[in-house]
């Protein structure tokens, strides 16, 4: 007599992952209530529905999923085929810096050369239409970055993410990639060589394990990916309705540093910055480089740069 074969945690979790309508925190809850996430496809379908923020309609998409474990675990092997690493919350090698978040994504897909992803990460944001100064100063940054052994973070797209993974590359350091579509959708499709070259010193990540089309409510979730790896996002340029102020807001409430530039020209892409430098980010300037090295290299110097900018912004926005 044959025995099906046994059901292993990551399976598990990949069927909470392709529920709609379930997402990081409600997995989280749904963990937090049954224990495991093998549990909660074992509970009635009251026990589920009864929870905050849960209903009878949830509850049944998620026990449903479970006659599906088979397309389950051939989704894997095609991963596994393609090269793809897939984390779930369990695994040991899931980043620790994210996995402690509320949001935390439950699934993780990773691929490239680099496995092993340590607190020395920095994230640089910005524009997709940034000034030339800009796209400078981001290569540089990027570049003197990884000279001094920090892994530079980005979400691959146009504009000063495109940058800032080139100018680490330049640098022949680390650099991962966070997207919001599946592993196989790079996006835009013209930073397809740019992520082959990303997987070759570092590598990307994705929360879709699925098939998943690039769209806006996806673009502003992997942004909490993109600070939550990170020890300090720094913001280049931006609007301030622009995809990277929500990176610097994920940063800050996941109590991660925020640094971005003050510049003394104007320019549409920079009205991001001056809003976040009234938030409390740590501002710089054009030329400072080597000060953002050295707070991020010594970051019990952070509270003592923030101290000595706060008294000299007294009265600088009230003009």
């Amino acid at each position: 007599m044959t025995h099906p074969k046994q059901k292993t945690p990551l399976e598990y979790w990949l069927a909470l992952a392709s529920v709609e309508g379930l997402g990081s925190v409600r997995i989280r809850r749904l963990i937090a209530r049954f224990g495991s996430a093998q549990a909660i496809f074992e509970a009635e379908l009251p026990e589920i529905a009864r929870l905050p923020s849960f209903n009878p309609v949830l509850a049944s998409r998620i026990l449903t999923v479970s006659g599906n474990f088979l397309t389950f675990r051939e989704r894997l092997d095609t991963l596994e085929n393609q090269n793809v690493r897939v984390m779930c919350l369990e695994d040991p090698d899931y980043p620790p810096q994210l996995k402690n978040l509320p949001d935390a994504p439950g699934i993780l897909c990773s691929t490239g050369a680099l496995t092993e992803i340590n607190d020395q990460c920095v994230s640089i944001v910005g524009s997709q239409n940034p000034s030339m100064e800009g796209m400078e100063l981001t290569l540089s940054l990027a570049t003197q970055l990884v000279l001094a052994g920090f892994t530079v973070v980005s979400g691959l797209a146009s504009g000063i993410d495109t940058y800032a993974h080139s100018g680490a590359l330049a640098g022949m350091g680390k650099t991962i990639g966070v997207i919001a579509t599946d592993i196989s959708a790079i996006y835009p499709r013209r930073n397809n060589h740019l992520a082959q070259e990303i997987c070759e010193h570092g590598c990307l990540f994705s929360e879709h394990p699925f098939p998943t089309a690039p769209s806006p409510a996806n673009l502003v979730q992997r942004n909490r990916i993109i600070s939550g790896l990170s020890m300090a996002t720094i913001v280049i340029e931006t609007r301030k309705t622009g995809g990277a102020m929500h990176t610097a807001r994920y940063a800050q409430r996941q109590d991660r540093s925020v640094l971005t530039c003050r510049w003394d020209t104007q320019h549409p892409q920079r009205d991001g910055p001056q809003e976040l430098i009234k938030t409390g980010a740590l501002p710089f300037a054009p030329t400072e480089i080597e000060k953002v090295i050295d707070i991020l290299t010594h970051p019990e110097r952070l509270e003592t740069y923030t101290s000595v900018t706060a008294s000299e912004q007294i009265g600088l926005f009230e003009e």
